[in-house]
């Protein structure tokens, strides 16, 4: 009898042990990158109750309709607490962004759009480079055992540097400015493993 009880504990505490072990891993994408063209995808790897680490990339290749140009390659690697148990409820980051625009196109070309809004500054980039810091926050919706929908906002600054071009015809070559703003934004659809 003392036996079995004796096993039964030790299974005990080894299934508390394990259900730690579990849900390290989540695959995500980011449905408004998604949204425009940018096939992306996102690993996230807990390593502890509170913390977690990703890695997310968005490539965006091609010509879209209307003019409008947002080729890109952007990775950007991020570090979350959570204030809760990982992948799940809210959670504080800090992310490092670097991106790059091909020579064929283009960040940020709205000139299709002046008439809606004619204040709107636009610019077309060619071989730009992007390096920058921010942080954020975020909320994970747990749908399910193995689905969660995430909610994230981050803030930072960016160097950006990049031959500027208007209608084709080079404007000024090496432009360089420094962003401050949104420098993540995400409607997250995971898959906790």
């Amino acid at each position: 009898m003392k036996a079995r009880i004796l096993t039964l504990i030790i299974a005990a505490f080894v299934g508390i042990g394990s259900l730690g072990a579990q849900n390290r891993w989540a695959l995500k994408t980011n449905l408004l990158h998604d949204a425009t063209a940018s096939v992306n995808l996102a690993l996230e790897y807990g390593f502890s109750p509170h913390w977690s680490a990703e890695v997310s990339a968005s490539v965006n290749m091609w010509d879209l309709p209307d003019q409008l140009r947002l080729k890109h390659a952007i990775v950007q690697p991020e570090l979350r607490y959570w204030l809760c148990d990982r992948f799940g409820g809210w959670f504080f980051d800090a992310h490092v962004i670097g991106g790059y625009t091909p020579g064929v196109g283009g960040f940020w070309d709205f000139s299709q759009y002046y008439h809606k809004f004619p204040n709107l500054k636009t610019f077309l980039l060619k071989d730009a480079i992007m390096l920058g810091i921010g942080g954020g926050v975020g909320y994970d919706v747990v749908l399910s055992r193995h689905w969660n929908l995430e909610f994230e906002l981050g803030l930072g600054y960016m160097y950006v540097r990049g031959d500027e071009f208007w209608n084709d015809t080079l404007v000024l070559k090496a432009s360089e400015f420094d962003y401050l703003g949104p420098t993540r934004l995400g409607l997250t659809i995971s898959y906790i493993f």
